[in-house]
């Protein structure tokens, strides 16, 4: 058999076999789970299972009978610590960039005082290094905030998720 039908089988035998698996749900296994409590590794799936589900759509979180009394505690404590981390490296990221952007500026204002100067290498090194750290402040500013932000929206999405249980 060739490797093409093969795949091509495997694909149609998963396609049947989880047909009515819903795109807004997720399940975690008891493995996921230790001492009635969800575990890191656990934490960690759940957020990877919910990356593809849109913010507009609401999450449904399927687990194993027997966990959900400790379940909804142990993602609070879990989501709690990261999204305390998520504030503290926004702000971070905001002081950073406002820093870079200032840096960036003096550096241009020196280059154009060494531009008068008729130093002309050092002018031309100083404003690349200018534009360097302006770059850099935007990049933090628009693009690393950006993504704590998507993070922290996802965090939310999933402590606000409807919790199923269901058997083994």
């Amino acid at each position: 058999m060739s490797k093409q039908r093969q795949y091509r089988e495997l694909e149609k035998r998963l396609e049947q076999k989880y047909k009515e698996v819903k795109e807004n749900e997720v399940s975690l296994a008891a493995d996921y789970f230790k001492d009635g409590k969800l575990t890191i590794y656990g934490y960690d799936s759940l957020k990877h299972q919910c990356d593809y589900i849109p913010y507009s759509e609401e999450i449904i979180i399927k687990i194993p009978n027997g966990f959900e009394k400790n379940f909804k505690d142990s993602l609070e404590f879990m989501a709690a610590n990261e999204l305390f981390r998520i504030k503290k490296d926004r702000s971070e990221a905001r002081i950073t960039s406002l820093l870079l952007l200032l840096s960036g500026i003096l550096f241009l204002a020196l280059g154009f005082i060494f531009e008068h100067q008729q130093r002309e290498l050092f002018w031309n090194i100083v404003i690349i290094v200018s534009w360097v750290f302006i770059w850099a402040a935007t990049e933090k500013w628009f693009f690393d905030r950006k993504d704590l932000r998507e993070k922290r929206k996802s965090i939310l999405q999933i402590l606000t998720a409807k919790i199923i249980s269901q058997p083994t």
